[in-house]
């Protein structure tokens, strides 16, 4: 490349909008509060305008008047005034504005110009992580993501929301409810007993369905995102107990009369079942002790291909962090933690199954939070626990099943005690029969 073709690339910043949004601030003691909440210091590029902000910040923690004077005076007792240029500099602010009108539109630039070096800072950090060739290459991976998206999330303009906007917004939101007083307010499980309670699933939250072995919490799980990925929301299953083929069996068992033994065995297949299947939007991972920063890597490149709406782990305790944890009740609320915050992240609800410890036992008496297996982090991170048990006797063979559930944590709702019928052929659970006498 010659000379001639060579293209000088400057860092991104607009020095005359840091002076803008400076001068506003000297002249208008009120302007600070517009910007306060989403310019920092570290958004400005020139030193001198970090100092002059910084100084401003001060004033506006101690309630003191925000002025040329004020400010000439704190940076003089820091002893910063002739590193910032002088009284004259101060002087020279405040003549090139005539008014603060501009100041929101002019911080805007200042802190886009702040998140574009960023952006660039966090590539060659991702760079010079890659030219040390480490050995681990998923943690990598995980920490040049998560640079990515913590940048999106400091870039986000999350101003605080004064009361008349928040009481619009529930006013929106009872309308609506009152117009459709049938309808969920959130995602439906497909199950009107666990609905009752829960008003639907809320983005952001995380779901744990607990249970002993064999009580049939992987078959609910799939039932439910079945059941949204209907409705055409995005569903992500990671399965850590079962492979693909056997998740694939039981979501055919939802929509079929062939029973899963038939399928396995007699090679019987129902086309319409799997036709039914063929354009739902839904993901399947089924590597083998996945640790919680793949679980957040692949969640996020499935949110980038479209719209995730659920995010299913089966089951918790079969996940691992891929660190050196001090014992295993520490590590399994390291997990607890990162999905309740993937969660957030992804702005979707996570499904996490959970073994119940023996003190559960299998008596048929209701299980208790406190049972909850190997952390007790999980019943604090949750936002929903649906436990589900089964009475001691024996149902007779080929009849459906009756499992209790509970809501035995509702963050933002009841709890209380439901009962569905499952059926072990299909491996689905159903409502309890309507009038007619048919399953719902």
């Amino acid at each position: 490349m010659t000379e001639a073709t060579q293209i000088t690339q400057q860092t991104p910043q607009d020095p005359r909008a840091e002076q803008r949004v400076l001068g506003a601030l000297l002249i208008d003691r009120d302007a600070i509060y517009k910007v306060a909440d989403s310019l920092k210091t570290g958004d400005f590029y020139e030193a001198r305008h970090q100092r002059i902000y910084s100084t401003i910040e001060e004033l506006l923690e101690r309630r003191e008047r925000i002025d040329t004077l004020t400010v000439q005076m704190e940076l003089s007792r820091r002893e910063e005034l002739d590193r910032i240029g002088g009284s004259p500099y101060l002087r020279q602010l405040t003549e090139s504005i005539p008014t603060a009108i501009e100041i929101e539109a002019d911080a805007r630039i200042v802190r886009d110009r702040a998140v574009l070096r960023r952006l660039i800072a966090a590539a060659r950090g991702i760079a010079a992580d890659a030219y040390d060739e480490p050995t681990d290459i998923a943690l990598t991976l995980d920490r040049a993501e998560q640079r990515i998206f913590t940048l999106r999330d400091e870039s986000s303009n999350a101003q605080l929301r004064h009361i008349q906007t928040a009481l619009r917004d529930n006013y929106l939101h009872l309308t609506e409810r009152m117009e459709h007083p049938f309808e969920v307010s959130g995602l439906s499980s497909g199950f009107r007993e666990i609905d009752a309670f829960t008003e639907g699933f809320t983005p952001g939250d995380l779901v744990i369905i607990a249970a002993r072995p064999s009580v049939g919490k992987t078959s609910l799980a799939l039932g439910i995102g079945h059941d949204i990925a209907r409705h055409g929301h995005g569903v992500l299953v990671f399965s850590m107990e079962m492979d693909t083929k056997q998740i694939v069996a039981r979501l055919l068992g939802l929509n079929s009369r062939v029973d899963l033994l038939a399928m396995r065995t007699e090679n019987r297949l129902d086309p319409d079942a799997a036709s039914s299947l063929m354009g739902l939007p839904i993901l399947i991972d089924d590597t083998p002790g996945l640790s919680i920063m793949e679980c957040r890597t692949k969640a996020r490149r499935a949110s980038l291909r479209g719209k995730l709406a659920v995010v299913i782990v089966d089951y918790l305790q079969l996940m691992r962090t891929g660190e050196h944890e001090e014992n295993r009740v520490q590590e399994v609320a390291t997990i607890s933690r990162n999905l309740k915050s993937l969660a957030r992240e992804l702005n979707v609800t996570v499904i996490a199954l959970s073994q119940l410890s023996r003190a559960a036992g299998d008596s048929g008496a209701q299980p208790k939070l406190s049972t909850l297996r190997e952390s007790g982090a999980i019943e604090q991170d949750a936002d929903v626990v649906l436990m589900l048990w089964k009475d001691k006797d024996e149902a007779q063979p080929g009849a459906p099943r009756l499992i209790h559930g509970s809501i035995a944590k509702n963050r933002n709702g009841p709890v209380g005690r439901f009962d569905l019928f499952f059926e072990a052929q299909q491996a689905r659970f159903f409502s309890r029969a309507d009038d007619t006498g048919m399953p719902l």
